[in-house]
This record gives structure tokens, sequence and C-alpha cells, in this order.
């Protein structure tokens, strides 16, 4: 018998090509008129009617720039989606087979914990050098950990084609041959996530009964350098690509902690030494998954199909 999983954001960025995906999977896709993730009785009825195996959060309030306009506001759309989101789901679903989907901006990214970080790492418990939306999603895996879940960390998840949204490097590429590209930070550390590859690692977590904390993620780079590298390959001129310093940025901002500067994700099985022990990244070697680097990832969109966009 197929496994039931229920998907909440399902016709998002990554959501729907996991539906794409995992045709092997019994799916139930629930528009927010079948299921009200802010509406406890609404998430209640829909859970109680399809009793799922399993539950993938896809759904958030991703906008960062939005989410800081409603700092502090408990009642404002990225807290209630991100958090009292999760607490719906977690209070109609009494299992521990929920698989949360978050983001490195759980950590500050800055010199007092610096990236990339490891499955290991542990998020702060306050909010003070986080964005809001960073820390929604860092309250969020708080709940998840306290049921025994799963928490599956992604950054930047980029594919070769989707029409409702333009991704991390799609979106770049079409500034670019609008002549609207902005100078791209030299020094800020990064992780892409390759979402096929997501949702590949959902798929290994689902057929483990894996839970605990994982990432989809491999190696950094700049947003500098992969912007510039991806022109390259599709025969543009990386040379327009301007570069700026996220510091001189960071030094604008009402909150300096705006965009993380050591940030990003690993998941390859390494040792290092830490207090005297030692501190193991996980996922590749759990799971049995391997993720490519930044390079490839672009290879492989490219060999999907990924073009410098038609100028409008």
């Amino acid at each position: 018998m197929k496994e039931k999983i229920l998907v909440t954001g399902a016709t998002g960025l990554v959501g729907s090509r996991f539906v794409e995906l995992a045709k092997e999977y019994s799916l139930y896709t629930p528009t927010s008129e079948e299921m009200d993730i802010n509406n406890p009785s609404s998430v209640k009825s829909y859970v109680e009617k399809t009793n799922p195996d399993w539950i993938i959060n896809f759904a958030a309030f991703t906008d960062v720039n939005a989410s800081e306009e409603q700092t502090g506001d408990n009642t404002a759309s990225a807290w209630q989606i991100n958090v009292v989101g999760v607490q719906n789901l977690l209070g109609a679903f009494k299992s521990k087979n929920i698989i949360q989907i978050s983001t490195d901006m759980v950590f500050p990214g800055d010199l007092s914990q610096p990236g990339p970080y490891a499955e290991t790492d542990i998020p702060p418990t306050t909010n003070e050098k986080l964005t809001w939306y960073g820390w929604t999603k860092n309250r969020a895996e708080k709940l998840i950990n306290e049921r025994g879940g799963t928490v599956l960390r992604i950054i930047y998840p980029v594919r070769s084609s989707f029409e409702d949204k333009l991704d991390y490097i799609r979106g770049a590429l079409k500034k670019f041959v609008e002549g609207k590209m902005y100078p791209l930070f030299h020094d800020q550390q990064i992780s892409i996530a390759f979402v096929d590859e997501i949702v590949t690692t959902l798929k290994k977590i689902i057929e483990n009964d894996a839970h605990g904390v994982f990432h989809a993620s491999s190696d950094t780079t700049t947003p500098h350098e992969l912007i510039s590298f991806v022109i390259k390959q599709l025969g543009g001129d990386e040379s327009l690509v301007k570069s700026a310093s996220i510091h001189d940025f960071l030094a604008t901002q009402k909150n300096a902690n705006r965009y993380p500067v050591f940030g990003g994700l690993k998941s390859k099985l390494t040792e290092e030494r830490l207090f005297g022990g030692l501190k193991t990244v996980i996922t590749e070697e759990e799971l049995s998954t391997h993720f490519s680097t930044w390079q490839t990832v672009v290879e492989y969109l490219i060999g999907q199909g990924l073009t410098l966009p038609d100028k409008q």
C-alpha cells in the first residue's frame, strides 16, 4: 500500500516539484480553502479525514523583507504562518512523522556563530541576531524538535523552470538581461540547494523513517561568483556583473543582521575537533545520499533547459 503524504504548500517552488517527482506516494495536496493552516479546526478536520502517514510542511511566509516589517508582531502573517501554522499541524497530527522545511537563517550567520552549519549546530534561543523571518523558522524548528519530528534545512532552492516564482538564479538572470542587475556581494558566504536533490532527500527521510535534523545542500560560494559563473556558462558576458561588499550594505540597514554574512549549510561526512570531542556531519551518511557541488547544480539546471530569459 502506498504511504499517504499530506503536503502543505504543494503549489510552491519546492513543494510543486515534490508533487511532480513523488508519484510513488498517495499525495494529499489541499488548497488553502480545503485546509487553512491558520485555522485549527480546518487542519484537524482535514488531517482526520485523510489520516496521513507523514506530513511535509512546505507552507511558509518566505518574504524576508516583508517579515522585517512585522518584527515583534505575533499577529502578523510571518509568525502566524511559520509558527502558529506549525502548532496547528502538530495539534492535529499526533505522530512524529512530520517534516518541517527550514533554513540556515535560523542561525545568525555572523562571527558569533558562523556557517556553513552542520546538522548538529544548535540555533540560538533568542532573536537578538536574527531576522524576524529567521526567528519564526527558528521557533518552528523548536516545536518540531519537541515532537521528535524531522527538520530539513534548505537554502536558496533552485530549479530550471517554474512559472509562478523566480528562484535565486533565475531572478538574477532576469535582471541581467533587462540591464537591471545590481552589484552582487563578493564577500557573503551562501549555499544553494538543487530542488531535485531536496526531493530525493525527502524520499530518503520517509524511506528510512528518519527523524532529526538534516540538510539538503553541499558547498558554499558567493552571490557574485555564482551568478557570474551561470551567466558565463549560458554564453553571457560575466564581466558585466559588478561586485559589492555585504559589509558596506549592512552598514546602511536598520537591522545589522538583515543578511547572514557567513551562512550556508553542509551535509557531507566530516569530523571536526570541537572542545576536545568530535562533531559529525550526518545527512549524506545517514541517508546514503549525495549533494552536488554548486557548479554541478548549475550544469544540471542547464541540462534541464535553463537559459538566459528573453528580454521583455
